[in-house]
């Protein structure tokens, strides 16, 4: 794929024809909203089981093409990159076509479900020439890097634990949804734990000395409404995790140091709007610190980051750190359903 266009002595970036694969209910927010505040991306065509549906959402959103199929989409040239927000046991299947049709893809989390289905996805990606990145969305904000820099100052000690808690209550009815049904990758820990592992990765380390993981997996089909996690890792830092699907909203991150506990509260909100991540710190003076980050959206972000990710403007985040994440959910939800 060509990255440019020369005309004269100027140097134009080539237009991205964006493919979507699924009418999923996160599309306006993931793509079709923030494409608004993307340069050199069209909404080229998009894809469903049923056609009609398909023809409903270009109609309603603007996109050029609706495809009969997903085969009918992958097969189109005019299409440079593809965006998969099918369910979760669907996403291996469908990044391995796309990357044999050639095409950048940015898919919905998790990548898959499974290490094997990881080998599978890296091999395909290996030997292909396009970008393939996982849409876990919070690693788009600089928050994290802010968290990040307050570690490696060692201004409050050394880090010894961090607590997340992640329970949301889906919209509509759960047993309709594939996220009540565990064989399509349902229930709340393989649904929001990538959020949990990857903020490990960016702030520590995810080599792990101990794992376990708890739920009496009561919901639908045996699934895991509520989930505990506890991970110890190579540091001695001692990592904790709560999904849920039942419990009230929370969504934070509590870390705890020698001499202080940083907070980051419901840091979710940046995925529905321009929003500020707020950075909350206690020492153990009694003193206490807020540092608000400049308002931005995650989808926004992320988006932008793919096509410069494209352009080979930007290094892409690199696969192996979703393999990892996709291995420790795997082990710690094995474990988890022995023990129940």
């Amino acid at each position: 794929m060509t990255n440019v266009l020369i005309w004269g002595d100027e140097m134009t970036k080539k237009v991205i024809r964006l493919g979507m694969i699924g009418c999923s209910q996160i599309l306006p927010r993931a793509i079709i909203n923030p494409s608004k505040e993307v340069d050199n991306l069209v909404l080229y065509g998009i894809a469903s089981r049923n056609s009609f549906k398909a023809q409903r959402y270009a109609n309603e959103y603007n996109i050029l093409h609706s495809f009969n199929s997903y085969d009918e989409l992958l097969m189109c040239d005019e299409i440079d990159c593809i965006y998969i927000s099918l369910p979760n046991h669907l996403h291996a299947e469908w990044i391995i076509k796309a990357l044999r049709a050639n095409k950048h893809i940015l898919v919905e989390k998790p990548m898959c479900l499974n290490y094997k289905d990881f080998s599978e996805i890296e091999k395909s990606y290996h030997n292909a020439g396009v970008q393939l990145l996982e849409g876990v969305m919070v690693q788009h904000h600089p928050w994290q890097s802010k968290i990040n820099d307050i570690i490696k100052s060692d201004q409050y000690g050394k880090l010894q634990k961090i607590n997340t808690k992640i329970c949301i209550v889906p919209k509509g009815d759960l047993k309709e949804n594939y996220r009540s049904d565990p064989e399509k990758g349902g229930g709340s820990f393989y649904d929001l734990s990538c959020y949990w592992l990857q903020f490990l990765q960016n702030t520590t380390t995810l080599e792990l000395q101990s794992y376990k993981g708890e739920s009496n997996f009561s919901g639908p089909n045996g699934s895991d409404l509520t989930f505990n996690a506890k991970i110890i890792l190579e540091n001695n830092i001692e990592a904790s995790f709560t999904s849920s699907f039942e419990k009230p909203y929370k969504v934070e991150h509590i870390l705890e140091f020698e001499k202080a506990v940083i907070k980051v509260s419901d840091f979710f909100r940046a995925c529905i709007g321009q929003y500020k991540i707020n950075i909350k710190i206690k020492e153990i003076t009694g003193h206490e610190e807020k540092i608000s980050l400049t308002p931005q959206n995650y989808y926004t972000n992320q988006l932008k980051y793919f096509l410069d990710v494209i352009y080979g403007d930007a290094p892409n985040i690199p696969i192996q750190l979703s393999g990892q994440r996709i291995k420790i959910m795997e082990d710690i939800y094995i474990t988890a359903k022995k023990n129940s």
